[in-house]
């Protein structure tokens, strides 16, 4: 096997195995079409330019031209319930990869909810992070983009197929802690990156994550075991038992909000980051650094601000510098670097975004 095949393999499962919950209204401005049937959504637009000719960034593939699509979001919501205790949602995006005529269908699910229980079964959310449950929502993040070195090891699979759980309990002092449960059905997906294609079929997922909420802060940790087998990449299908963790906590100290989550995955991910944000009014800047090592090997830092126009309008101005390794397979590039030239190991992003909910 080439190195370049060997490099592109490994960064190629990891991507993939992350996705195997349930996500809130994404806006108070939601559109009543009656007393039990609902609209919402959200969207993102940007101009963003970085300093190289190779793409990076993954489902983005920014380069040194101005893009102003590379993170258009469009998503529409639709919430309806049922019965006092019993709702369902679809929720349609049309994510930065895709064309507007060809959007994913993000979530289609139906929810049982009796207080400190509910379960629910059909199309859900990704339950590995802390802003996993508002993927692509934009403005509920403190920057543009959700961190590169965690969320994009996920590779657009964002939501998987199965049954789930809330057990709630609610501690004296108001704490509250949630355990969820999950299983998966069987999934297989095609990709391209790299400039190389693959498939891989996730035969089996199961998880358990965990929150527990105190004051206004959050204490977070997921699990998940699954087979998967991957074909495309080598010459024969190759067969992975895969046990991936992630552990993040978001904790408040009055203005100053400091956020970190990091992911471990066998043999395969080292991956971390941590956010710092400060709200000045309608003001917010916000810094962050990032590193992913083993599959990636890659760090970056970020500096920005955010302007709330409205609670529903918000505008980013982002600085990010990545840096990579001397390699074919190099820090966030999205495709493989020419071995007879000088490697790059640098990049610098300048974006600026407008981000909105309804």
């Amino acid at each position: 096997m080439s190195f370049i095949s060997s490099q592109i393999k490994r960064t190629h499962l990891l991507l993939a195995m992350v996705s195997v919950s349930w996500i809130p209204a994404v806006s108070n401005a939601q559109i009543a079409l009656s007393d039990d049937f609902q609209l919402s959504g959200f969207g993102t637009f940007s101009a963003a330019k970085s300093n190289n000719s190779l793409p990076i960034l993954s489902g983005r593939n920014i380069t040194d031209d101005w893009c102003f699509d590379c993170d258009t979001t469009l998503g529409i919501q639709a919430d309806w319930q049922i019965t006092p205790k019993l709702r369902s949602t679809v929720q349609v995006v049309k994510r930065p990869e895709d064309h507007f005529s060809s959007p994913e269908l993000e979530r289609a699910l139906v929810e049982y909810n009796a207080g400190m229980f509910r379960a629910k079964i059909g199309r859900l959310r990704t339950p590995m992070f802390i802003m996993s449950e508002y993927y692509y929502v934009s403005s509920a993040y403190p920057s543009l983009r959700l961190p590169p070195e965690v969320y994009d090891n996920n590779l657009g699979l964002t939501y998987y197929e199965g049954i789930a759980a809330d057990f709630l309990h609610e501690f004296d002092n108001g704490n509250q802690i949630v355990f969820s449960p999950y299983i998966a059905i069987p999934r297989e997906e095609h990709f391209e990156q790299y400039d190389s294609s693959f498939s891989l079929d996730i035969s089996r997922a199961l998880g358990l994550s965990s929150e527990l909420f105190y004051d206004d802060n959050l204490l977070r940790i997921a699990y998940v075991n699954l087979d998967a087998t991957m074909t495309g990449l080598i010459a024969s299908p190759k067969f992975y038992n895969l046990d991936i963790y992630a552990l993040g906590v978001s904790h408040y100290f009055g203005q100053l909000h400091v956020q970190a989550e990091t992911m471990l995955a066998d043999e395969l991910s080292s991956d971390w980051y941590i956010s710092i944000d400060y709200q000045f009014g309608k003001i917010t800047p916000y810094i962050q650094y990032g590193q992913a090592r083993l599959t990636k090997d890659t760090e970056s830092y970020l500096f920005g601000f955010r302007y709330d126009w409205t609670p529903q309008l918000n505008t980013s101005i982002e600085w990010q510098r990545f840096y990579g390794r001397e390699n074919v397979i190099s820090g966030q590039f999205t495709m493989p670097q020419d071995p007879t030239k000088p490697f790059s190991t640098k990049v610098d992003l300048f974006s600026i975004g407008l981000s909105f909910t309804f």
